[in-house]
């Protein structure tokens, strides 16, 4: 029905963050059924959920409270005032149904075919993980009705609740067909070349995704549990989970091979640091002046990552979201980005925006720990929460400290520098040492708070979605000053916190699903189902 999504699409939230390229399609009818093979559709079907992951991290830079207008530079509209319109954001939804359309192609011709069980798995696997990145912006989707073409136009929106349940059990299907795929020689084996993902992996390629499908399910659960209506369906699941199978222990990173040319270059890179021709990505944003508190030593100091990530360190300049009443030093390094600290456009480095061959990350190993440190900590699993929270920040120091081809590089060793994090610059810091957390709201705030440091420009929106659902890291709502809070300065928010509570429905749905897009929706009064907050 729709195109494969195979090169960088990034959504502009109102201050140039735009770029949208499509290359490798393989149908150009968006109304018909997509003309190809399973094994051709799933590896670019899942390049596509890199660009898409992409789009959805940008689009929260500026809501998430990561990057800030800058100094002599106006038009910035709903970036900074957050009166967001149904014309606003849209591609974050339009885009999920044209990927997860490819994944649906694949389950359907693979599925009764026990040969095939490893594709059909992984299709569902990343559906499922898409699905959810949907519903955490919109709540209300269409689910079960989509994804027909021609047959269903005007599908009707399935509740939250009840995708995130139905989320879960295909990730439980999809660890079934794998698992009983590797007890057969008869299962076709998915080649490295074309699994973007874990093709890496060699022999232990279906354990990882495997390891994936049980963290998607992991994130899904911590969600639902806390929601009192799911609390017990939630319960039973954890009682389920197979920890043999464990969570995903390395980045989950896609990578297809990008190279320095147009539309084929790393799409985190392509937004944060230079097009392919070396133009300048972001010459009109700049890191905020509360994400900077999490490195400076204002609430935390991160002497290794704030080196690593932002150039000029510690002298990067910042802004509060909404401030334009600042000096002329308030902008972005002269023919650099706040987030490229290479040497110059040709010489890749480290940090978030390494190189443009770098790989995609869809998911981190650290969110990975952190999640367990939360389930340990709530006692929805068994282990140990210390342990897992210490290996997040190590977690995220590795990838934050690897160059572009996920090597490290001389005088910047992560393990030694993210235990000096933890004893040297913060020793007294109960956000960066999990013992000197006196309870159970504290421990959480730590590990919330770690997650969002580590998801900073790399998952803008599943950070903003723990903050939401959690309240961490904690701001002081109606704050003036920017160190307290990432709410805008000009934010005509109705919360007391200033901030949305979500997005507003593409206005194609009212235009052409009229009669089942949900009413009443509002971007201040309105929340998704697990922000009970």
């Amino acid at each position: 029905m729709k195109k494969i999504f195979n090169g960088l699409f990034i959504i502009s939230l109102a201050l140039g963050f735009t770029s949208c390229k499509k290359y490798l399609d393989i149908n150009d009818n968006t109304n018909s059924s997509t003309s190809s093979t399973p094994e051709l559709v799933l590896p670019q079907a899942i390049v596509g959920t890199a660009s898409v992951s992409q789009a959805y991290n940008s689009a929260y830079y500026f809501p998430g409270g990561f990057a800030a207008n800058i100094y002599g530079v106006g038009g910035y509209g709903a970036g900074v005032t957050y009166a967001y319109t149904a014309s606003s954001f849209t591609n974050l939804f339009s885009s999920v149904y044209d990927n997860a359309t490819d994944y649906q192609y694949v389950i359907d011709n693979t599925t009764g075919k026990p040969a095939l069980a490893y594709s059909n798995a992984i299709a569902r696997i990343m559906k499922a993980f898409i699905f959810s990145k949907l519903v955490d912006q919109y709540n209300d989707v269409p689910y079960t009705d989509a994804l027909k073409g021609s047959s269903n136009l005007t599908p009707k929106y399935d509740k939250a609740e009840d995708i995130y349940k139905d989320l879960v059990s295909q990730l439980n299907l999809s660890i079934k067909l794998i698992t009983d795929g590797q007890a057969v020689t008869t299962t076709t084996v998915v080649a490295s070349s074309t699994d973007p993902l874990f093709g890496s992996k060699k022999e232990q390629q279906m354990n990882y995704w495997k390891r994936f499908a049980n963290t998607i399910k992991l994130r899904l659960l911590i969600k639902m549990a806390g929601v009192p209506a799911l609390s017990s369906f939630a319960t039973t699941e954890f009682a389920a989970l197979n920890l043999t199978i464990g969570f995903i222990d390395d980045d989950a990173l896609v990578q297809p091979g990008y190279v320095k040319e147009s539309g084929r270059q790393n799409p985190l890179y392509n937004s944060l640091a230079f097009a392919s021709d070396n133009t300048r990505s972001q010459s009109q944003a700049i890191p905020t002046t509360w994400i900077f508190t999490f490195y400076n030593g204002n609430k935390i100091s991160d002497q290794g990552r704030g080196y690593a990530m932002y150039r000029g360190f510690p002298n990067t300049a910042t802004n509060r979201l909404g401030e334009e009443n600042v000096g002329s030093t308030v902008i972005p390094p002269a023919n650099f980005t706040s987030w490229f600290t290479g040497t110059d456009a040709n010489t890749p480095y480290i940090g978030v925006a390494k190189g443009p061959s770098q790989g995609q990350p869809i998911m981190l190993a650290a969110e990975s720990r952190f999640l367990q440190a939360e389930a340990f900590a709530r006692g929805y699993l068994t282990g140990n929460a210390q342990t897992a929270f210490d290996e997040g920040i190590k977690a995220s120091f590795k990838y934050i400290y690897q160059d572009q081809n996920g090597a490290p590089i001389p005088n910047w060793e992560y393990v030694s520098e993210s235990k000096a994090y933890q004893v040297d610059e913060n020793p007294t810091n109960r956000l960066v040492n999990y013992n000197l957390a006196a309870d159970l709201n504290q421990k959480i705030e730590a590990i919330i708070t770690q997650k969002y440091i580590a998801m900073n420009v790399i998952n803008c929106d599943e950070a903003f979605n723990e903050f939401k659902r959690t309240g961490y890291p904690k701001i002081v709502e109606g704050s003036s000053d920017g160190r307290l809070t990432f709410a805008s300065k000009q934010s005509v928010s109705t919360r007391p916190d200033k901030l949305i509570g979500r997005i507003l429905y593409p206005q194609q749905e009212f235009n052409l699903n009229t009669s089942n897009v949900p009413a009443g929706v509002t971007l201040f009064g309105s929340r998704i189902f697990w922000d009970l907050n």
